[in-house]
């Protein structure tokens, strides 16, 4: 009974979204596949120019670090497709982020496959939208950065997830996603810094058990070793391991890219 509750609301929504009756139907903006090339260029250019926050095309290479990079602006389709996302994530969207998945999407822990199983998991429902998780997780992901593969046809995102070393378990090891993080002696701001690192790769050891809040965001403590061999803690923000959330997009034609996973753990 729970699967054709799923069902129905999903095609509630897919109904909704695509029959032009919704006011988010009136007032979304053309996705990738639907624009001609001028106009899509032009949309690229707009969205580059909105963009404050770059990362870098290439990723540098360096021992015991994982520097940010995010091949996205390469392929002007998928950078087009991807801002529209961040948008719709930013407006809270469930019609247009449904619109943006593949209909057999892989959904770490859903109990049903493809986008019914994305809809039961995150309770993407239109009247509960505000307050859903997902759209925080999706929101980081779509600005981590990331790579294509498989001849610019796939794009992994975040970039530590795509570009993680191999020769490090991921179950074992973080990376530090900032530049000029304190390591500090204890969990707590007011404890003595160890050293500041930048992007650095490093072994996990240990959470702690309660969140601190600063700057109005909470994350908890994390307790790591540094490739020197000292230890210290970070707090959980510039931290972030590769079997976190991670998502995959796929080109399925001319100008079109789909999500098609959305997965964490290992």
């Amino acid at each position: 009974m729970r699967g054709c509750t799923i069902i129905i609301v999903y095609l509630f929504i897919l109904g909704t979204s695509c029959g032009g009756d919704s006011p988010n139907a009136d007032t979304a903006a053309e996705t990738a596949s639907q624009v001609p090339p001028d106009s899509l260029r032009q949309l690229y250019q707009q969205y580059r120019a909105m963009r404050t926050d770059t990362l870098p095309a290439k990723q540098v290479q360096e021992r015991h670090k994982l520097y940010p990079v995010d091949q996205a602006p390469m392929d002007t389709a998928f950078f087009v497709f991807r801002e529209q996302l961040l948008h719709a994530v930013q407006q809270h969207d469930v019609f247009a982020l449904l619109d943006a998945v593949d209909k057999d999407i892989r959904v770490s822990g859903a109990a049903e496959p493809g986008v019914a199983g994305l809809v039961s998991h995150y309770g993407l429902t239109p009247t509960a939208a505000d307050s859903l998780p997902v759209w925080p997780i999706l929101e980081e992901l779509l600005k981590a950065g990331g790579t294509f593969s498989e001849n610019g046809r796939a794009f992994t995102a975040p970039y530590y997830a795509a570009t993680w070393p191999e020769t490090l378990p991921k179950t074992e090891y973080a990376a530090i996603t900032g530049s000029g993080v304190r390591i500090r002696s204890a969990p707590t701001l007011n404890s003595d810094i160890v050293k500041t690192v930048s992007y650095e790769l490093v072994k996990f050891l240990q959470i702690t058990e309660e969140a601190e809040t600063i700057g109005g965001e909470s994350h908890p403590w994390i307790r790591i070793e540094l490739s020197t061999g000292q230890k210290g803690f970070v707090y959980g923000k510039f931290l972030a391991r590769p079997t976190g959330y991670r998502a995959r997009f796929e080109q399925n034609g001319p100008q079109k890219w789909t999500m098609t996973q959305l997965q964490y753990g290992d």
